[in-house]
């Protein structure tokens, strides 16, 4: 039995071999919150019939569903890794950087073949835990953020084949150490040259997949979802306006690198957990600045992250005690 509330609920991932069906979770995490929810299309057929006056249940029938919503956490330091693979579409190999401490390199690739299972456990107010089982998931988007004086934040958009309250809840363990990635840890360079001007950061990927394949033969169950389209990354900082460096950029459109880091705490050594998020090619936007009242002056920009044809669009690196995701 759980806390008969939030406080007792947990959630759970872990890679498919076949694409909607359904494996046991192991990998869990701690989470804010999450959003999951079944989908269903429904049909009426109308009938006129003599004496009838409202539609016939009979003739309501369910025609295709899925399932899908956001899950909401603080980026750990442990068990990142595996998320990043489901996001970005590349599950690379560790590089030993030292005894005990690897790093893997995520970079943009093909969503296809890579489904996982997703599992909440729910608690009802007595501290029964139903659990809310999704096969054939992905990450349809996906936002990595800090605020100001904050705990760096994940968003993932799931987008899932099935949902389920049949499937039974999985033991739940949790990594024995590890810590939350933070504003305090942060650190931006522009063009490689490291700014102190940043207040906030967030880079969100759309991953354009096509989620509505829905085919005669296959029971209302979509096929499995790929990319239709070009992916887009797009973010949001807030700069103190202390130069003019960003708002050249923005005034003549020149194409600009960010690259964001965030150094944790010591693994092994003198190594650290450390994630970094690389994005060569930037194009700003923003509003010239304007003088509102008496205090002082920020940029609120926003920008687009393109393929400059030479260095991969948006690159995480990962380094953790992990030697597996």
């Amino acid at each position: 039995m759980a806390i008969g509330a939030g406080i007792g609920a947990s959630l759970g991932v872990a890679t498919e071999s076949v694409f909607g069906t359904g494996v046991t979770v192991t990998r869990f995490y701690e989470f804010n919150s999450e959003n999951l929810q079944f989908r269903k299309n429904t049909a009426e057929g109308m009938g006129l019939r003599a004496g009838g006056q409202l539609p016939r249940s009979q003739r309501r029938v369910l025609t295709t569903k899925d399932a899908g919503g956001d899950l909401d956490l603080d980026l750990p330091t442990r068990g990142l890794g595996l998320l990043l693979s489901y996001a970005m579409g590349t599950t690379p190999s560790a590089t030993t950087v030292s005894s005990g401490v690897y790093s893997y390199t995520f970079t943009l690739g093909d969503t296809y073949g890579r489904s996982f299972t997703t599992q909440v456990g729910v608690p009802q107010y007595g501290g029964t835990v139903t659990p809310k089982t999704l096969a054939g998931c992905k990450v349809n988007n996906f936002e990595l953020s800090v605020a100001n004086g904050e705990i760096a934040k994940g968003k993932f958009g799931i987008d899932a084949q099935s949902l389920t309250t049949a499937t039974a809840l999985a033991t739940v363990s949790y990594p024995a150490t590890g810590s939350v990635f933070n504003f305090a840890q942060g650190a931006i360079t522009l063009n490689g040259s490291a700014v102190a001007n940043i207040k906030d950061f967030s880079v969100t990927v759309d991953n354009a997949i096509k989620n509505d394949r829905y085919n005669l033969g296959a029971l209302g169950l979509k096929s499995e979802q790929n990319i239709s389209g070009f992916r887009k990354v797009s973010g949001k900082i807030t700069a103190e306006f202390t130069d003019t460096t960003l708002l050249a950029a923005f005034l003549a459109d020149t194409t600009a690198s960010l690259a964001l880091t965030f150094t944790g705490d010591v693994i092994s050594s003198t190594y650290k957990d450390t994630l970094s998020i690389t994005l060569p090619a930037c194009k700003f936007d923003a509003d010239t600045p304007n003088v509102s009242g008496p205090g002082v002056v920020d940029l609120s920009m926003t920008f687009t992250v393109y393929d400059d044809g030479t260095n991969q669009p948006m690159t995480i690196v990962y380094q953790t005690s992990e030697a597996a995701l």
